[in-house]
């Protein structure tokens, strides 16, 4: 009895061991990732784009502050290289942690990118540029099927009050990564960054980009003051760009549904 008792438990193991292997492949897919993987590598050609070099940025998508490759704008510069079936590649190696997840994913080569991708990781999977979109950025496959692009709608403007956010500027000048810190200082938030000639920057509030304010040039203001004058600025507008290098101050104010900025070269 003991026998047969200790048989019916192994074949249950068994059983339970292929479920749990089978939970971890594609959906609708065979064991893409066996239960002993400890990394998984991602194919991506971007011969469609004609590109020279390739830079991933990757991203936790429950919470975006969570960043997998580096967290400076362009990310991850991908080195290495697989030739595949005549085809070459750029390969990014996802660590074990990763391995079954889905992030989020964008392709650039600092200049170009492809639109937000979210992509399960599995090893062997092939991510390639297909053409652009209306908005300039690549589309992508992934193992051959076109990524579905939602169509998202239109974001309103949020009504903040001054004074119950963060602040802070983010740009070429800091690769695009944390924050520098701006102080409240008589109704405006300032800070002071060091820039390289034709060096672009925005301010985000909370550390968020969906609270990020920038410049949006018009034919009575193609570009904007730095003797401290102040001028409007722009909710999810274009980057602020200065001609010379040199130390800035930058003041970024709410006041009512309008916002404004000074900036004053040192």
């Amino acid at each position: 009895m003991k026998l047969v008792k200790f048989f019916v438990a192994a074949v249950v193991a068994v059983s339970m061991l292929a479920a749990c292997e089978s939970e971890s492949g594609k959906p609708g897919g065979g064991i893409h990732k066996p239960a002993e993987l400890t990394e998984s590598k991602i194919l991506i050609d971007v011969t469609a784009g004609e590109w020279t070099n390739c830079n991933i940025w990757a991203w936790n998508l429950e919470d975006t502050s969570i960043n997998y490759t580096g967290g400076s704008w362009p990310g991850l510069e991908i080195k290495n290289t697989e030739e595949v079936d005549g085809k070459t590649y750029y390969v990014w190696v996802a660590e074990k942690s990763l391995c079954a997840q889905t992030i989020g994913f964008i392709i650039n080569n600092g200049t170009e990118q492809t639109v937000d991708i979210n992509l399960q990781i599995v090893d062997g999977t092939k991510v390639a540029l297909t053409s652009k979109n209306d908005d300039g950025k690549w589309l992508a496959s992934i193992d051959g099927e076109e990524i579905d692009v939602p169509v998202e709608e239109p974001k309103e403007e949020p009504v903040l009050v001054f004074g119950e956010h963060t602040y802070g500027l983010i740009g070429s000048f800091n690769e695009w990564g944390a924050d520098a810190e701006m102080t409240v200082k008589d109704g405006w938030a300032v800070g002071t960054i060091e820039l390289a000639a034709d060096a672009e920057f925005k301010v985000r509030l909370d550390g968020a980009w969906d609270n990020s304010y920038g410049f949006a040039a018009t034919e009575e203001m193609a570009t904007f003051p730095v003797d401290g004058t102040q001028f409007a600025a722009t909710w999810n507008g274009g980057n602020l760009k200065v001609a010379e290098a040199g130390t800035y101050e930058v003041s970024f104010t709410i006041e009512g549904e309008n916002e404004y900025f000074k900036v004053l070269k040192k």
